[in-house]
């Protein structure tokens, strides 16, 4: 799978263009700015399929609406998807002082399921705690985290949907998987799985 990064907007977030060798592309969490993910599209002639939220905060959706209008099917789980839809539960007002509402998601996630992107699988993998309906996106060798796992830290569970105790167990599931997987998180650099089971004082206070 090739994975370009792009870091977006006034809180740095990380969002990922993934695509296989068909050209079909998915955008993860379309942060800010859709004329400059839509111009590495356009440069890499890639094809936007889907649309797939780690999840609905402000800060990672600003762009999906406007990505959504040439056809591309939006993805989110069904716990954040009112977080999606109401820009104060998503901290848009509060953060922007904007109001928009966006549409309902094409798809509902409950966790489990295998998204395709052109040739290639991901699989999704339920991860509340920063959000109720976090998820991480699951490939053969990265695990996209969203606001779930950073490299040394983890997300906030201060807002809306959020809870450390729940958080925990999200990353005692993470800690279980067996590969060491490259980490790839909603803000901040790329790390790996056996580098945060060593390093991040969350991980360790799970063994």
């Amino acid at each position: 799978m090739n994975i370009i990064q792009l870091c977006l907007g006034p809180l740095h977030t990380n969002c990922y263009i993934v695509y296989g060798d068909d050209k079909k592309a998915a955008v993860i969490d379309p942060a800010f700015f859709a004329d400059r993910i839509q111009r590495v599209l356009d440069e890499k002639e890639l094809i936007l399929d889907k649309i797939l939220l780690t999840h609905a905060h402000f800060d990672h959706i600003m762009a999906a609406e406007e990505l959504r209008k040439n056809g591309a099917k939006l993805y989110v789980h069904f716990e954040d998807e009112e977080m999606y839809c109401d820009p104060d539960l998503s901290c848009m007002h509060e953060f922007t002082g904007k109001t928009v509402r966006f549409k309902k998601a094409d798809r509902l996630l409950r966790g489990g399921q295998t998204i395709e992107v052109g040739n290639e699988k991901i699989k999704v993998l339920h991860t509340p705690g920063h959000t109720k309906g976090s998820v991480c996106y699951i490939t053969d060798d990265v695990i996209f985290t969203g606001d779930t796992l950073f490299c040394g830290s983890v997300g906030r569970c201060d807002l809306y949907g959020g809870s450390y105790e729940t958080l925990l167990c999200s990353l005692k599931k993470i800690s279980e998987l067996e590969k060491d997987y490259i980490i790839l998180s909603g803000h901040g650099e790329q790390t790996t799985l056996n580098k945060e089971k060593t390093d991040n004082i969350y991980m360790r206070t799970l063994r």
